[in-house]
């Protein structure tokens, strides 16, 4: 019986998988260099609110998120009835 070859390129595969892990391990091990960097100031300062301007921005939020459902809802239903009457008009 011959494997054509099969059988070794399964090996190959093998071995070049556990090449790559080892070449990957020092990532995950603390040899990047996002390890040792710890006090980089980024390069955006985000905003401090105080409980009341937190409160207040939440509902913003929260209402833009609103009215933003209600827009697609319309747009859904007003596509449906359109292409109910569409088909509608085609079969009758």
């Amino acid at each position: 019986m011959s494997f054509g070859g099969h059988v070794n390129d399964m090996i190959n595969r093998v071995k070049q998988n556990a090449a790559l892990k080892n070449a990957r391990r020092n990532k995950f091990k603390g040899g990047n260099d996002y390890a040792k960097t710890k006090n980089i100031k980024t390069a955006y300062s985000f905003p401090k609110f105080s409980k009341d301007e937190l409160e207040i921005f939440k509902l913003k939020v929260q209402n833009e998120v609103k009215k933003e459902k209600i827009k697609q809802l319309k747009i859904l239903v007003f596509v449906t009835v359109l292409v109910i009457v569409f088909l509608l008009f085609i079969f009758y």
